[in-house]
């Protein structure tokens, strides 16, 4: 797990304060007829566990397994970890073919198949520009814009390769290979892999039980069930003002939610904001003119990987997209105070930006 400093968990905390601020305090004497919520470190973010209608050692023992699960995909996907697959490959000689886990396999492979529909605005080999940009571990302390031979050199390092430039393979035998054919492919599945880590918490949850629960990580969310037949009521934060919300969403049944800003994690040279969405096309901070971008999906790792692409395509390819797919649902927000949702997003307008 990696470590970060109080500095970097307030814009992934705040989005949370705003989501409790919906659940009303709780009563003083503890009760199924109740939200309980368990918040722990994981992830390199704040990951919080909420359940309605279980207490006691049953919800204590489901939600120590959902944390083990949790903790369990970060094991596989994390590139700080040296023990990691994703690390040990990342580091490795290229066009090194390793045997890697299937978890991670199908991680990777979602990745690259949102990579082909969403025409290249999610790669999940960024890690190189990642670091040049000083967001390897949240916000560099001083940061600066990388030279521009340096991002040229990456960009020409990748057109030069005709290939994917990440491989993966399913042997006859059921086990699976992964391949990078350069250092500029190196893996950051931070944009992906938490959707599928709390998948995969929530169906953690599920065969514990608990029927009704509601798991935030970050700028994502898997819901399952409701309150007590009521929905569970999630604010959405205003993406220039972290003590505000500028949206909410009330959601009854299995739904997943991410969410990407230009407020998450940046630095600011001459004025102009220099953010952690980086465009694999220019491999410099997305100037798509989108600040926020929330995604409903049925998966959470599909709706986190789109949330990051929608943002990098703008406002006009990402509603297209989003109404081409059916089952994916958007709201989006753009620095020229325009907003938009697709008809199906299950939420509403609070506040303009």
């Amino acid at each position: 797990m990696q470590s970060f400093s109080i500095k970097k968990w307030v814009p992934w905390f705040l989005p949370l304060v705003l989501v409790f601020w919906f659940f009303g305090k709780k009563p003083s004497e503890p009760s199924v007829e109740q939200v309980h919520s368990t918040t722990r470190l994981a992830m390199g973010t704040l990951v919080t566990v909420s359940t309605w209608g279980v207490k006691g050692p049953s919800e204590e023992k489901a939600v120590d397994r959902v944390f083990t699960r949790i903790s369990q995909i970060e094991s596989l996907a994390s590139r700080q970890d040296k023990s990691s697959p994703v690390y040990k490959i990342n580091h490795a000689p290229t066009k090194k073919t390793w045997p890697v886990p299937e978890e991670l396999a199908t991680i990777v492979q979602k990745g690259l198949e949102i990579k082909k529909i969403s025409h290249g605005a999610f790669d999940p080999g960024l890690v190189f520009l990642l670091d040049l940009w000083g967001f390897a571990n949240g916000v560099p302390d001083v940061g600066k814009i990388p030279e521009s031979q340096a991002i040229s050199s990456w960009l020409e390092n990748r057109k030069n390769h005709l290939e994917e430039g990440i491989r993966v393979e399913k042997s006859p035998d059921g086990t699976y290979t992964l391949q990078l054919d350069d250092v500029s492919f190196a893996l950051d599945l931070g944009a992906i892999a938490k959707g599928y880590a709390l998948d995969k918490a929530m169906e953690t949850m599920k065969q514990a039980g608990v029927a009704n629960a509601l798991i935030i990580g970050g700028g994502d969310m898997v819901i399952a069930g409701s309150k007590g037949g009521k929905p569970w009521r999630i604010g959405i934060q205003h993406p220039r003002d972290h003590d505000k919300i500028m949206a909410f969403s009330e959601i009854v049944g299995d739904m997943s939610m991410a969410t990407s800003g230009d407020y998450e994690r940046f630095f600011m040279v001459d004025g102009e904001r220099q953010h952690h969405i980086l465009d694999p096309e220019t491999g410099r901070p997305s100037r798509s003119g989108l600040i926020s971008v929330s995604i409903q999906a049925k998966e959470g790792m599909l709706a986190d990987a789109l949330s990051t692409a929608v943002f990098v395509m703008g406002m006009e390819k990402g509603k297209a997209f989003i109404e081409k797919w059916e089952g994916i649902e958007g709201m989006l927000v753009a620095e020229n105070g325009e907003r938009w949702k697709s008809v199906g997003f299950k939420g509403q307008w609070l506040d303009g930006p």
